[in-house]
């Protein structure tokens, strides 16, 4: 069998390699490898969580502004176009 794929018996054909024709992936694996080893060290290796601050930071505190102080300049708007909305299912 030649060395080239479709090279001709006695003829000078410029024709690709075999490994080039098959469509073999390369060079992802080293890059794989450093992906898996990444994701393996995070996945067991996680370094020590300050639970403390977690909860100041979840639990919020008293800094922010509470929902009742401020006051929505849209809420009313609902209640007065309800009877002068012309596509609601009572005017049917």
């Amino acid at each position: 069998m030649p060395d080239f794929i479709g090279a001709p018996r006695g003829g000078s054909a410029i024709v690709l390699p075999r490994h080039v024709c098959e469509g073999v992936a390369m060079g992802r694996g080293r890059a794989k490898a450093k992906q898996t080893k990444v994701a393996r060290e995070l996945k067991y290796h996680s370094p020590n969580t300050d639970l403390t601050a977690l909860q100041r930071e979840l639990g919020g505190g008293s800094t922010s502004v509470s929902d009742s102080d401020e006051r929505d300049p849209y809420s009313d708007d609902d209640t007065e176009d309800d009877a002068d909305d012309r596509w609601s299912s009572s005017s049917r």
